[in-house]
């Protein structure tokens, strides 16, 4: 691709302000696609860290013997298909919890702590709850089953649909940068006609003069996207570090931050040669007899 320009591009009205858009969508676009990166990336994770289905709480009352509530409903559960494990929380982890809730110190003499046993589900047969209840109710009428598995669904449908948006958002940005791009260049057709026209009368080919307007707006694309690409890299990081000290997210010290570091660095090659490719077919298809 040649560098010599026989156009005077970077003097028309579309060099002034195609750079300052692009660099705009870009700084939106990139941090929209990390954005949905983000969400995929911790859905796996926090999918992978479930590993507690359904729980079982089994109070405590004078008189009764909770360790032989607690063998019945755990040798019944190792005996019930599709359940995998049955591991009954102990009462220092359930004392931490219950002071956490009130924040005062629990005195277990005092307060009677129920047992509670985590069930995890292989997944290869399924598992009634009602049934499971029944099953329950023949040890205790007491003891209470909770099914965490709704409001995993639940959270996972919200997630999935932040994701297909946010990656709608991202398509739309990018489609509308190359529209712009599309739009200008044929700005730039009718600004420089009468050299094109020179340049047709002199042998020039449609290819060449397309090579003026594709070199121009990888060029142009390339820097302006660069430019967007890093602010939005400062934003993320800015982020970043906000949520690390409001300790809601690591994400500074994770392998996704890294990760999304070749992100930043690929999206200012993918958009300019998109905008070239953008170019070259606006003028071809001009200019095509």
């Amino acid at each position: 691709m040649t560098s010599r320009q026989d156009l005077p591009l970077k003097t028309d009205i579309a060099a002034r302000f195609v750079p300052k858009i692009v660099a705009l969508m870009v700084y939106l676009g990139t941090l929209s696609f990390v954005f949905t990166l983000f969400l995929i990336e911790s859905t796996f994770s926090w999918e992978k860290q479930l590993k507690t289905h359904l729980s079982i709480e089994i109070p405590t009352f004078p008189g009764t013997s909770p360790d032989a509530l607690e063998g019945r409903v755990v040798e019944m559960l190792s005996k019930t298909p599709g359940v995998q494990t049955a591991q009954p929380v102990s009462q220092s982890e359930m004392k931490s919890l219950f002071q956490s809730i009130f924040g005062q110190e629990v005195n277990p003499d005092i307060m009677s702590l129920p047992i509670v046993i985590d069930v995890s589900l292989n997944g290869q047969e399924k598992v009634d709850p009602e049934t499971l209840i029944a099953l329950l109710k023949n040890i205790s009428p007491y003891i209470h089953l909770v099914d965490h598995r709704i409001w995993q669904a639940q959270v996972f449908r919200v997630i999935q649909t932040t994701v297909i948006i946010a990656s709608v958002i991202t398509l739309l940005i990018l489609c509308a940068a190359l529209t712009i791009t599309t739009f200008a260049t044929r700005t730039s057709l009718l600004i420089h006609r009468q050299v094109i026209e020179v340049l047709s009368l002199i042998g020039a080919p449609s290819s060449y003069i397309a090579k003026q307007f594709q070199f121009n707006a990888l060029k142009q694309g390339f820097i302006a996207s660069s430019f967007g690409s890093l602010f939005a890299f400062f934003t993320f990081f800015g982020m970043a570090t906000l949520l690390e000290k409001a300790e809601l997210f690591s994400i500074a010290q994770s392998v996704f931050f890294f990760d999304s570091l070749f992100v930043f660095f690929l999206i200012p090659l993918l958009t300019s040669l998109s905008m070239m490719i953008s170019a070259r077919w606006a003028v071809m298809r001009e200019l095509r007899p």
